[in-house]
């Protein structure tokens, strides 16, 4: 069986995130940062996500970024449990993925893609081996522009440069090329979440996703994102096959960061 389609929910959800000034490197990639989610199907908790940021030691802008998402065992309905590593440079203010890998877990076994992009090739190679250790995929894919994988796009909109205006930016889903619409408006509000008493300075953002991922995810989606320099995912809103669904932060490790007050 091919690994299931790699840019998920999470990810997908933590693009919303540009305001009206460029953000320091050292808030949006940020060494040693951990985000924590809980996945939420009207009242009844689906799963949760877990993102860290690590900076490559002696690389002054490389970075290891990994996410572990993970459907609630206790429902037999969701089966979702990966791990996605992404290694990123920052080159001349713009977000460069170099290497992607996902592994599934599925009754004990473990299937594997490996995405590395040939930027001075101008080509980008897949490889997928099968719960049965076998290679099912090993192809390449021509590119004449920089494509994001499902990890590093996150990164890619909370660190860009900000913009009022709809873009497509070129993700890499499994074997092929997809899209996702973002509709940056920097539409300032607030927002509430579970673990902080106050109501939360927030910029509210929309978009489109022109594929399937994890829990089904498609078509529209929505989310709140810290007003301030670390740019943090806080809420969003998703439709997947089952119907809607809410992310919410739960917990952060970010040196000394707590939401901003609205």
């Amino acid at each position: 069986m091919y690994l299931k389609p790699i840019l998920t929910i999470f990810t997908l959800v933590l693009l919303l995130s540009i305001n009206s000034r460029t953000f320091s490197q050292s808030e949006v990639l940020y060494d040693g940062e951990e985000l924590y989610y809980e996945v939420d199907y009207s009242f009844l908790n689906i799963g949760w996500a877990k993102f860290n940021t690590d900076k490559v030691p002696g690389k002054e802008n490389f970075f290891i970024t990994k996410a572990k998402l993970k459907s609630n065992t206790s429902l037999p309905i969701v089966d979702v449990d990966y791990d996605f590593i992404s290694e990123i440079e920052l080159k001349n203010g713009k977000m460069i993925p170099h290497k992607f890998t996902a592994y599934q877990y599925k009754d004990g076994k473990k299937s594997t893609l490996i995405t590395i992009f040939n930027h001075d090739s101008a080509f980008i190679s897949l490889y997928i081996t099968g719960y049965d250790g076998n290679v099912e995929v090993d192809t390449k894919i021509p590119t004449s522009t920089v494509f994001q994988d499902g990890l590093s796009i996150f990164y890619y909109a909370r660190y860009n440069t900000p913009k009022t205006r709809t873009e497509y930016v070129p993700v890499i889903m499994h074997t092929d090329t997809s899209i996702m619409k973002i509709d940056f408006n920097n539409a300032k509000t607030d927002v509430e979440i579970s673990e902080i008493d106050y109501d939360i300075a927030s910029v509210y953002l929309e978009g489109f996703s022109y594929f399937k991922a994890v829990f089904g995810l498609t078509g529209d989606f929505s989310g709140w994102f810290s007003d301030d320099e670390a740019r943090i995912p806080l809420k969003a809103k998703l439709q997947v096959e089952i119907g809607s669904i809410t992310l919410e932060l739960k917990s952060w490790k970010h040196g000394s960061w707590q939401p901003p007050r609205y």
